[in-house]
């Protein structure tokens, strides 16, 4: 007995504290894994049974030991089971039984949909939108989140409600829903007949049928929110998942008088095993395995359907008014877009269209969208374009046809600090040459600190034009910089004109000296890190600087100069190589 306790006791001890040591164990032997596993188990009823042992009145030493071993697994049974009986109570008093309509349930009046395991902000999404198209629907309050604490008035409960109402067009601009298009994967009618980018195409449609209506003769309102005791009907959509020990979802709809006339459930929940005993949990993440645990063991109950999709099953259980998914509206929401940016009356409500064309493009345009995105950016009418604009380019493929467009966006009064400084990130992607023509938008921004602050990457297209005018905007920018305070739009500017200076080459050699006193000023207002320490000693190498003058701070040693040195040297290289290769393709 003795020897096994201190066997299964180092076993136990290196498997709890190392659980990822059995996870070794089943990968390269099975058999290690499987005695690691079962090493603190067997150790606590090894343990139970030596001490049981030493109090029972037996002298036979293997009677003894059988006997206790025997108490000892009705100690593990008894300890489980207040802890397992609770958890059964709880698991039993959840349960409910399904009710389903005998026929599609009609929606009318005030609906509230209460979501209890979502959080943030209760946006009118495609659920909501789908609800307030039902001829006789009110309006639909969207209620997330869960009580909690009652006793103190507390609760974290956030609800909006929102209604549908009849407009003019040159009523001022509502709201706008979130997502309506993702009802195409959630209600089965829908989806069954589409596959592939037909999908794409139906969820785009119906968010530009929205667009149409919302801009033209209707208008999303938000008014006084329903309680659950006032409402027509109340829709409780439920996912609530702990893994590995919870997974619970669950739709119901009530009518006014709290009559369930739907719900469909699964529910699956780990409860303490009859038994004591250590588990083992692996958890896997992006297909490889992030970490392992022991835990007290479990059993899992379910009940319901696995495959269940509240929402799914909810929208199947009600009458809808199915969205138009014709991909002729992406068409129409085009040309509508375009008519009102030739109009110079055309109301805010039109011109809104504008932004929600841009919002359906999403890194997916072709050559022919881009004539009529360069007039929405570049129209001052159309405000607030920041999430529009947000996925409509890559840099990786950004037109040139936006240079124009984009800069005169960033010299608009009203553009945020933000968006300019996106702008300008792409504008600083294009071929090397494409601002040797400037505009005076391109100009301005060059010229003006209140502009390039914000738009601190565009500077990098003053390689485009002559080395002299080119250094004369460059030092005044530089100039500039080491006088702001915000790090944040410091370095944005200094970005931008190293960039400048390493395109330029030994055009820029000029700048050298000021490089130089600016990188070993304590501290230095052109950098904070060892990268851009880096990256500054080889913008100097690439104006010709010899290695011998690069900078270096007092105190680095001779080892960690070289090892900077043949860093820098490798990276120019490649530079290089990577100009010679674009100029022969």
């Amino acid at each position: 007995m003795k020897y096994a306790l201190i066997i299964t006791g180092l076993l136990a001890g290196l498997a709890m504290a190392a659980p990822m040591s059995v996870v070794f164990g089943y990968l390269f032997l099975i058999i290690p894994g499987l005695v690691l596993t079962a090493a603190p188990t067997v150790f606590v009823y090894l343990a139970a049974t030596a001490l049981i042992r030493r109090v029972l009145p037996i002298t036979s030493v293997v009677a003894s030991t059988v006997v206790a071993f025997g108490l000892a697994l009705l100690l593990g049974w008894a300890v489980m089971q207040p802890f397992r009986t609770a958890a059964l109570r709880d698991y039993h008093a959840q349960q409910a039984p399904d009710v389903s309509p005998d026929a599609l349930i009609h929606l009318d009046g005030d609906v509230r949909v209460e979501i209890p395991d979502r959080r943030g902000d209760p946006e009118c999404d495609y659920l909501c939108t789908v609800l307030l198209d039902s001829a006789d629907v009110n309006s639909v309050t969207v209620a997330i989140g869960q009580d909690v604490q009652p006793a103190r008035n507390r609760n974290t409960v956030q609800t909006n409600a929102y209604k549908l109402v009849d407009a003019d067009p040159t009523d001022p601009v509502g709201l706008f829903p979130s997502n309506p298009g993702q009802l195409i994967h959630e209600y089965p009618p829908l989806i069954k007949t589409r596959t592939g980018r037909n999908i794409i195409v139906a969820r785009k449609a119906i968010e530009a049928d929205w667009a149409l209506r919302l801009c033209g003769n209707e208008r999303l309102h938000r008014v006084n929110p329903v309680e659950a005791e006032s409402a027509d009907w109340v829709i409780r959509v439920q996912e609530k998942r702990r893994y590995p020990t919870l997974d619970l979802r669950e739709v119901t709809v009530a009518d006014s008088n709290g009559t369930v006339r739907l719900r469909k459930r699964f529910h699956k929940q780990s409860v303490p095993a009859p038994m004591f005993y250590f588990g083992f949990h692996v958890s896997c993440g992006a297909g490889t395995i992030s970490s392992a645990s022991f835990h007290i063991g479990r059993q899992t109950l379910t009940t319901g359907p696995i495959s269940l999709r509240p929402e799914t099953e909810l929208l199947s259980a009600i009458g809808l008014s199915l969205p138009r998914t014709d991909p002729q509206l992406l068409d129409t929401l085009r040309e509508e877009v375009a008519q009102a940016l030739d109009d110079p009356d055309a109301p805010q409500a039109r011109l809104e269209l504008s932004k929600r064309y841009l919002g359906l493009l999403f890194f997916n345009t072709v050559a022919t969208d881009h004539a009529l995105i360069a007039r929405i950016v570049a129209d001052d009418r159309v405000t607030d374009i920041d999430d529009s604009i947000r996925d409509v380019f890559s840099e990786k493929k950004f037109p040139v046809a936006m240079r124009d467009a984009y800069a005169k966006r960033i010299v608009m009064e009203h553009t945020s600090a933000d968006l300019r400084h996106r702008l300008a990130k792409f504008l600083a992607t294009l071929p090397p040459g494409t601002f040797a023509q400037p505009t005076l938008e391109h100009r301005k921004i060059w010229n003006t600190p209140e502009l390039y602050c914000h738009a601190g990457p565009f500077m990098a297209t003053l390689a485009d034009l002559d080395p002299a005018v080119a250094m004369q905007m460059l030092n005044s920018a530089l100039d500039h910089a080491v006088t702001l305070d915000d790090y944040r739009q410091r370095r944005g500017l200094v970005d931008g004109i190293r960039e400048a200076l390493v395109r330029m080459g030994p055009d820029g050699v000029a700048a050298a000296p000021k490089i130089r006193k600016l990188f070993l000023r304590r501290p230095s207002p052109i950098m904070r890190t060892s990268k851009e320490a880096d990256q500054w000693r080889f913008a100097l190498a690439r104006m010709g600087v010899p290695e011998s003058d690069m900078p270096f701070f007092p105190g680095q040693s001779d080892q960690s100069i070289k090892r900077i040195r043949s860093r820098v040297a490798d990276r120019l290289k490649r530079y290089e190589d990577d100009q010679v290769g674009r100029s022969e393709s």
